[in-house]
């Protein structure tokens, strides 16, 4: 199971795939959120870094986003709910205590 803070070329960095579990959302509507978001071309190049996984069931590559501690501060402002409001915490959480370490 992925963590939801981990370290990613010297940046720590949650995966829209993990966004989309926690907020119980489909991969798919995140990686739509993700290119609508209303932001600057650099605040998106700085905080959202396409990447690619691959599928363990069927060994097939797919499109995700490393997402910095600020994107997904930026992204989640948008989600709503009691749901949405508790992992929003978590998320904080864990990337304040990340910094501690």
């Amino acid at each position: 199971m992925q963590p939801l803070v981990y370290s990613s070329n010297g940046r720590d960095v949650t995966t829209s795939l993990k966004v989309a579990e926690v907020f119980g959302k489909e991969h798919k509507r995140v990686l739509q959120d993700l290119r609508e978001l209303s932001c600057s071309e650099e605040f998106r190049v700085h905080n959202f870094v396409h990447t690619h996984y691959i599928h363990p069931q069927n060994n097939q590559k797919y499109d995700m986003f490393e997402i910095t501690r600020d994107g997904f501060s930026f992204l989640a402002m948008g989600y709503t709910g009691a749901k949405a409001a508790k992992f929003k915490e978590d998320f904080i959480r864990y990337f304040n205590d990340s910094i501690k370490l």
